[in-house]
């Protein structure tokens, strides 16, 4: 264990970073290896799960906060049912993070080349996890909304550790960009799953049409297929044999 503490100590100090942002870091390697094995289509399942839970919480906690009730709502839902479904419905976005791609309902196109699906792989990655921290961190700054209902979250606020991460470059980085990354995350899943596939199609059709043109000569016609060469080779072949047995021309000029 010292001799571990010991080779951390000297990354942090080759690095000119603390011991914990080490710690940190190799958490994260471990977390991306482990996003990159299960695939994009998981990686955009547990995006899509965030949002989904993000989004009935805050349906919740509008719906249910004492400033939109009525004085009908409020003879029906009492302020501590209130509390315990909006302090319960946080835990929905954790929920959901992980059934969404457990039930692999998320079909989503994947790039054809190799150095397409890398280089998607390990940038969805880093905004997973981007925004993982955002929600998490978040959650937890932002205690207020649970209407003083004790949760999870504000027991870890408590603790010592919490302190002390939040000092790391990670956090700091996350802590300071929390609404753009939150606020980024979601419109991204959200156009992922509504209007990829119509900008996608568009993109195709440009190229094509571009192609085509491109194809088109300096004369202003295209190209002709390799089929209908051989359709008018054999047409001009058939054509000269009636020359020869008609010397006369008479097929000419009917």
């Amino acid at each position: 264990m010292a001799q571990l503490e010991s080779i951390i100590a000297q990354i942090a100090a080759m690095l000119s970073i603390t011991s914990l942002d080490v710690y940190v870091f190799f958490g994260l390697l471990v977390m991306i290896v482990i996003i990159a094995i299960l695939g994009l289509a998981r990686i955009y399942s547990v995006l899509f799960g965030t949002v989904l839970g993000i989004g009935i919480f805050v349906l919740f906690s509008t719906v249910l906060s004492p400033e939109y009730q009525t004085p009908e709502t409020l003879s029906l839902i009492s302020d501590t049912f209130a509390k315990a479904i909006i302090g319960s419905s946080v835990y929905l976005i954790f929920i959901l993070t992980i059934l969404v791609p457990m039930s692999g309902g998320i079909s989503v196109t994947l790039p054809k080349t190799v150095l397409g699906k890398i280089f998607q792989t390990i940038s969805l990655t880093f905004l997973l996890i981007l925004f993982l921290t955002a929600v998490f961190l978040g959650l937890i700054e932002k205690s207020y909304i649970f209407i003083h209902t004790e949760s999870f979250f504000t027991y870890i606020k408590k603790l010592s550790i919490y302190s002390e991460l939040q000092s790391s470059l990670l956090f700091t980085f996350v802590s300071a960009h929390l609404p753009t990354i939150i606020i980024m995350s979601i419109g991204f899943i959200i156009y992922k799953i509504l209007f990829a596939d119509i900008v996608n199609s568009m993109v195709t059709s440009l190229i094509e049409q571009l192609k085509k043109q491109r194809n088109t000569g300096a004369g202003g016609y295209e190209e002709v297929p390799s089929h209908d060469v051989e359709w008018h080779e054999e047409f001009e072949e058939d054509h000269w044999w009636h020359e020869e047995s008609d010397p006369h021309g008479w097929h000419g000029h009917h």
